[in-house]
C-alpha cells in the first residue's frame, strides 16, 4: 500500500514540522504500508513551505486560497492507494493514523475521525464552534438521511479509486460536506472512528458564521426540494385557498380585508420559494450537483414556452382587472374606490406573472449552456 498525506496549511510555521514527524511516526507502525508521502498545498506568507521542504516533505504552492481548493490540487498531485487528509494546526493526533487506515483495509472506502467519539482536550472547540458544528451535522443528516456524528472532522482516509468516483469542486470549507453527501450519492462504504482532538497552535482561520453559510448554499445546491420546492408549494396551495374562500363568501372588503391580503402575501411567498427552488434544481442538474427527474423535464423549451404562456397569461388577466376598476372608477364620476378585493386579486396575478415569466427566462438561459 502506498498512502499520500495531505495537509492544507495557510500559516503554520508553529506545528507543521511536529505534524511531519507525527504523521511519519504513525504511518510507520504500518506493517502493510510499503511506502508513503507528504504533500503540503501551502498558500502561506510564512516560513511554513520551508520548514514542510527540509522535513522532506513535497510542497506544493497554492496562491489561491480555501481549504477545498488546497485539497482538490492535493489531490491531483497525490500518488497513493489511500489518501489521508488532515489539518496542520495540530488539533489531530496523526499517531492515530493507523486507525483511520484498518477500516480501508478492511473494505471501507472512506473512514471519517468523529471528535465527538474520541476524547476532545479542553478548550479544543470553543462553545460556538462545538454548537455550529452539531447543527450542521444534524442538519446534514436529516437533510439527506444520514447518520453522521461529526461531519465536520478534516481527519480523513479515502481510497484513490473511491475518491475518483466524487464530483468534488467546493473550494471552502463546505468541502467537508460536500464530500460526505457524495460519497454517499455514489453509494460508498462510510464509517467513522474516534481520534483525539487537541488545542490548535497559533490562530484559528475558522470564520463561523461564513463558512456555516457555505455548508447551508450546498445543501441548498443538493437538494433545493426540501428547502424551497415543496415547502413553497404547500405556502402557495394555502395561501391561495385562503383567498378563494374568503373571496367567495362575498363583501370581503368590509368582512375580511386583512386576512384576504394575507392570503395573497402567503400565495405570492409560496410561489417564489418554488420556482426559486426549482431554478436552483435546474442550475444544480446542469452543474452536476443533482440529478433531480423534475429539474430535467422543467429544462426544455417546451416546458419554458408553456411557463411563459402561463405567465404572460396571468399578467393580463391581472392587468384587464386593473382595467376593469379603473372603468368602474370613471364610470361613477372618480368618486371613491370600494374595489379593494379586486385590486389585490390584480396585483397578485400580476406579480405572479412576471415571477413566472423572469424564471422561465433564467432557465432558458441554463440551457444555452447545454
Amino acid at each position: 500500500m502506498f498512502i499520500s498525506v495531505i495537509l492544507p496549511t495557510l500559516n503554520e510555521e508553529e506545528s507543521i514540522s511536529e505534524c511531519i514527524d507525527e504523521i511519519r511516526e504513525g504511518i510507520e507502525k504500518l506493517n502493510e504500508v510499503e511506502d508513503y508521502e507528504i504533500i503540503v498545498v501551502d498558500s502561506s506568507t510564512d516560513r511554513t513551505a520551508e520548514i514542510a521542504k527540509q522535513k522532506g516533505a513535497v510542497v506544493v504552492r497554492c496562491d489561491r486560497k480555501g481549504y477545498g481548493y488546497a485539497y482538490l490540487e492535493g489531490f491531483k498531485v497525490a500518488k497513493g492507494d489511500v489518501i489521508v487528509m488532515g489539518d496542520a494546526d495540530g488539533t489531530y493526533n496523526f499517531l492515530q493514523i493507523p486507525g483511520l487506515i484498518k477500516p480501508i483495509l478492511n473494505g471501507e472506502d472512506l473512514v471519517i475521525g468523529s471528535r465527538f467519539m474520541g476524547k476532545m482536550e479542553d478548550g479544543a472547540m470553543n462553545f460556538l464552534n462545538r454548537i455550529g458544528n452539531r447543527l450542521l451535522t444534524s442538519f446534514l443528516n436529516k437533510t439527506f438521511k444520514l447518520s453522521i456524528s461529526d461531519s465536520q472532522s478534516g481527519f480523513r482516509a479515502i481510497k484513490k479509486s473511491a475518491l475518483e468516483r466524487l464530483n468534488l469542486k467546493a473550494d471552502g470549507m463546505e468541502f467537508a460536506s460536500e464530500m460526505i453527501i457524495e460519497a454517499f450519492k455514489k453509494g460508498l462504504k462510510v464509517v467513522e472512528v474516534g481520534i483525539d482532538y487537541r488545542k490548535r497552535k497559533g490562530s484559528s482561520k475558522l470564520r463561523s458564521f461564513k463558512d456555516g453559510w457555505r455548508h447551508l448554499r450546498l445543501m441548498l445546491l443538493y437538494n433545493p426540494h426540501s428547502f424551497l420546492i415543496y415547502p413553497g408549494l404547500i405556502l402557495a396551495v394555502f395561501g391561495f385557498l385562503l383567498m378563494a374562500v374568503l373571496y367567495l363568501r362575498g363583501n370581503v372588503e368590509e368582512r375580511s380585508m386583512h386576512s384576504f391580503i394575507l392570503g395573497a402575501i402567503v400565495f405570492l411567498s409560496g410561489l417564489n420559494s418554488s420556482l426559486f427552488g426549482l431554478m436552483i434544481s435546474a442550475y444544480s442538474g446542469i452543474h452536476g450537483y443533482s440529478s433531480s427527474n423534475l429539474s430535467m423535464r422543467v429544462l426544455s423549451y417546451h416546458s419554458l414556452e408553456r411557463e411563459l404562456f402561463v405567465g404572460i397569461g396571468l399578467i393580463l388577466a391581472g392587468i384587464l382587472i386593473g382595467l376593469y376598476i379603473l372603468h368602474t372608477w370613471i364610470s361613477s364620476g372618480y368618486g371613491s374606490l370600494s374595489q379593494m378585493g379586486l385590486a389585490v386579486t390584480s396585483l397578485v396575478l400580476i406579480s405572479s406573472g412576471l415571477t413566472i415569466v423572469y424564471s422561465a427566462f433564467f432557465m432558458s438561459m441554463l440551457l444555452l449552456e447545454r
